[in-house]
């Protein structure tokens, strides 16, 4: 009988560690029943009776009561305060310990709600709240990897539970890994299918990610549930904006203003997707906003990039500048970036690639080769996939976030890194291309900082073509740091020292891949392509060894939606004049353009 008794004390044991100690005592119970001398379970027994007699104890209820009200009618402060005079009569009692850790994350202290539903979790190893709870602080302090141990120990305790896929969903889409985040999305709704928050996230992912048909009919949903529903809203002028419908875009975020005047994110929009004049209420309602307390610093960013916009569409340049110069600053403290951090990480590529790398071997493959079009940002790379997609054997594939993700992933000191990881990750790459190809043999990939994977793609992808965008670089420096990017994989972009200094690194970069790979790299030249277009398509489809086609030369009429900030460029017709939109900010940038080579 050893063996058996034995497995049952240490389930006991088990228990009683996990605060479960009914379970566990009759567990004890169970043995003394049958051997009533058994000293292991007599201890166990003393020492969840010491356990309870220690576990910290709540207030009165009518005290509880109090605290709880002070949460509920938004007394924040008053509830933090008198939740810390109970915990010194009550320490560690767990009511307190809750509304005092809610009320400090209401206030923004996030650390301190964090440390109290850390202590909470370490009580109630079982309490899937609690878990959530600290998951949540946690994503507040940008520590989403610990945020997700937690949603997923929530899952543990209660499977299927949707906001814990939401909120893994929002801590994979944060991290650029979109694939996760969708299953996450998906599952979400499909335990809750009346969940709005997760399937808002799911439709506006599904846009984002190419499927904008499919992203569109969700948010359709949500608002056939909810029609006054903001953050819907909102979305939908994002979606109907990528699906190049300017005016449903700008519906969208007026309705969603109507509701609420003071939606900072679709005011910021709205003014971002209309020409702004003189007097507009949209300057005096952004600069409030600035000053509200509630919003926070990324609602901030946005707000001073639209005022820069607004004051450029009236001619106040200076006003412009300043607040541009302001979101920026802003935006580059929160992301917490240095040059030093690139300048780190093109060395490790360059010291990664010496050498001609050797073709990493591939099984045959049957399906679709990418283009890949890269540069820096607003250098003309959305314009370069307009033309080369217009072609009937090309597929717009966009910006490509998981060849990106994958290499940017990799550590560079290491020389055999990628040689293990290249079969998933070329795997799951061509399975990309071949959602985005629909019988096409040729896929376009025009995430711009791919530049910095030249050697890794040559490797990978023998066959592969590569544009690299060429454009005069005051004109692609001004234009990047006029732009509130979505995401934060252009850090370097809030700083225009930073912006040289990376633009340095570009062409350094460039010229070491040129050397290795001078006859399998096209350089194509923005100015030239808007000066002589059909001489310079021409040539370009010549090096894509593709028969020339008309319909190249007409990059307007091409349907693919474009979801960069060109959107509303390649709509018309190719034109020239674009590169000298900096010229009338020449004194704001002449210091840092003083340093271009």
């Amino acid at each position: 009988m050893a063996g058996p008794i034995d497995k049952t004390l240490r389930a006991a044991k088990t228990h009683a560690k996990s605060g479960a100690f009914a379970e566990a005592e009759a567990l004890y119970r169970e043995v003394l029943a049958r051997f009533p001398g058994n000293k292991r379970a007599q201890a166990g027994l003393t020492e969840i009776s010491q356990s309870r007699a220690s576990r910290p104890v709540n207030p009165p209820r009518p005290v509880i009561d109090q605290l709880f009200g002070l949460k509920k009618a938004g007394r924040d402060r008053e509830a933090a305060e008198a939740a810390a005079r109970v915990l010194k009569q009550f320490p560690r009692a767990p009511a307190a310990m809750e509304v005092r850790a809610a009320a400090l994350s209401s206030l923004g202290d996030h650390e301190g709600a964090a440390a109290l539903y850390r202590e909470l979790v370490g009580m109630f190893p079982d309490a899937p709240d609690a878990h959530g709870s600290y998951g949540n602080e946690l994503m507040a302090l940008d520590r989403d990897a610990e945020a997700v141990a937690e949603y997923e120990r929530v899952l543990e305790l209660r499977p299927g539970d949707p906001v814990s896929l939401n909120n893994i969903g929002n801590a994979k889409r944060r991290a650029g890994e979109r694939k996760e985040a969708l299953a996450m999305y998906r599952a979400a709704y499909e335990a809750a299918p009346d969940f709005v928050e997760a399937q808002l996230n799911l439709g506006n992912l599904l846009a984002q990610s190419g499927k904008a048909q499919e992203g569109e009919r969700h948010l359709a949903e949500v608002l056939e549930k909810l029609p006054d529903n903001c953050p819907a809203l909102k979305t939908m002028g994002d979606v109907r904006r990528d699906l190049g419908d300017k005016e449903g875009a700008i519906a969208n975020y007026k309705r969603a203003l109507e509701i609420n005047p003071d939606h900072g994110e679709a005011l910021a929009a709205l003014v971002m997707a209309t020409r702004i004049a003189e007097g507009d209420p949209a300057f005096e309602r952004l600069e409030t906003l600035l000053k509200a307390s509630h919003f926070q610093e990324k609602e901030r960013v946005a707000f001073e990039f639209a005022l820069g916009k607004a004051y450029e569409d009236i001619g106040e340049t200076d006003k412009s500048f300043t607040y541009y110069a302001r979101g920026n600053a802003r935006r580059k403290k929160l992301l917490g970036y240095t040059i030093e951090q690139d300048e780190k990480l093109f060395a490790q590529i360059k010291q990664a690639f010496p050498a001609v790398p050797a073709p990493i071997a591939e099984s045959p493959q049957e399906g679709p080769e990418p283009i890949f079009i890269v540069g820096l940002p607003r250098s003309g790379t959305t314009l370069t996939e307009q033309i080369v997609s217009a072609h009937p054997m090309v597929a717009p594939g966009g910006e490509l976030n998981e060849l990106d993700s994958a290499l940017f992933a990799i550590d560079w000191s290491n020389p055999e890194e990628l040689r293990a990881k290249a079969d998933d990750i070329r795997a799951e790459y061509r399975e990309v291309l071949h959602e985005h190809a629909k019988g096409a043999p040729f896929v376009t990939d025009k995430m711009p900082l791919n530049f910095r994977w030249v050697g890794a793609i040559r490797a990978l992808f023998p066959k592969a073509k590569i544009i690299h965008l060429q454009r005069d670089p005051r004109a692609v420096i001004w234009s990047i740091y006029r732009l509130n990017f979505g995401s934060d994989g252009n850090a370097y972009a809030h700083s225009l020292d930073d912006l040289v200094a990376y633009r340095a690194l570009h062409q350094d970069l460039m010229a070491h891949w040129k050397s290795l790979f001078a006859e399998t790299i096209y350089d194509l030249n923005y100015e030239r392509l808007v000066e002589d277009p059909e001489a310079e398509i021409r040539a370009l489809l010549d090096y894509l060894e593709l028969p020339f086609d008309e319909a190249c030369l007409r990059p307007q009429d091409n349907k693919r939606i474009a979801r960069t900030a060109s959107r509303d460029q390649v709509v018309k017709p190719i034109y020239k004049g674009s590169s000298q939109a900096w010229e009338k900010y020449a004194p704001y940038l002449e210091a840092a353009f003083a340093k271009l080579d």
